[in-house]
């Protein structure tokens, strides 16, 4: 019963979705803003579509990548279009609606834009002219995606300022969001490379883009801790030492594992929701 709960949540990508409040939480605890209820909801669908509208666009990459996913997201598809499309709807409404400001309505703008052009091609006649598809840019949209979403969206809706804190939360959260996006990579080269996606592991190498992502981690470890060091964290911040420090062990000594276990993945973004919940509540108690 359980390996079929798990199962489902893992076709469906409940468990990605899920993250997006998680670490919208998390993060509020650290950074000690106050986010708005109606944001995680407004994230939590826009994250819900993007990821179920991936599953429908995937199609040359999926096929050879996970074929059982594509057969479940074809079966879904008037489903899946219905969804994306209410949700996104939805979430652009409630963002625009309640906060009618020239701000707010140009980040929702970019957003919509990353989010629905990541996938689909900018123009219909030619598939492959989409962000995924175009080297470096994929995984640059894929950071600001995020990062702008979880915390500069929430921030600006909240009316705060950004501080020393947050500006290290979101380089960090930039760093680590195209760590593992270059990992995913990783595992799924081989459809990639048929599918004509240029990603890190394809231009570079399986090293090389080991090297980028090492890198990234490193950056993210030195944020902690220089901003440890300078005070300008509190010492709760050293438990993002943790995630870093995980993914550095795995890139460095476990390569073949991140290239043939698919199932890491999913692993990973389960250890994070239990990561940001843990988190969330340890900041919010005790931060």
């Amino acid at each position: 019963m359980l390996k079929r709960i798990i199962q489902v949540v893992i076709l469906n990508r409940l468990h990605i979705i899920v993250s997006a409040p998680a670490i919208m939480w998390c993060w509020s605890g650290f950074l000690k803003m106050p986010f708005r209820r109606i944001d995680y909801l407004i994230i939590t669908l826009t994250v819900a579509c993007i990821c179920q509208w991936n599953r429908l666009s995937d199609v040359e990459e999926d096929a050879l990548n996970c074929p059982d996913d594509l057969k479940d997201a074809q079966a879904k598809s008037l489903a899946i279009r219905i969804l994306c499309y209410a949700g996104g709807t939805t979430a652009i409404l409630l963002a625009l609606f309640t906060e009618p400001t020239w701000k707010l309505a140009w980040l929702v703008a970019f957003g919509a834009a990353v989010g629905y052009f990541y996938n689909t091609p900018f123009i219909p006649s030619k598939p492959h002219l989409r962000l995924k598809n175009m080297f470096i840019v994929k995984n640059l949209s894929s950071g600001a995606g995020w990062s702008l979403g979880l915390l500069v969206f929430p921030m600006m809706r909240a009316h705060m300022q950004p501080d020393e804190p947050f500006l290290a939360a979101f380089v960090y959260m930039f760093a680590m969001v195209i760590t593992y996006e270059i990992m995913w990579d990783i595992r799924d080269v081989e459809g990639d490379r048929c599918a004509g996606i240029r990603t890190l592991p394809i231009v570079l190498g399986i090293n090389g883009a080991r090297i980028y992502s090492a890198i990234l981690q490193l950056l993210c470890l030195g944020i902690i801790i220089s901003g440890l060091i300078s005070t300008c964290l509190t010492p709760l911040w050293s438990l993002y030492l943790i995630p870093s420090i995980m993914l550095l062990i795995l890139i460095i000594f476990f390569p073949r594992l991140i290239r043939y276990n698919r199932n890491l993945s999913h692993v990973l973004v389960m250890a994070l929701n239990a990561f940001a919940c843990l988190g969330g509540f340890i900041a919010t108690r005790f931060g």
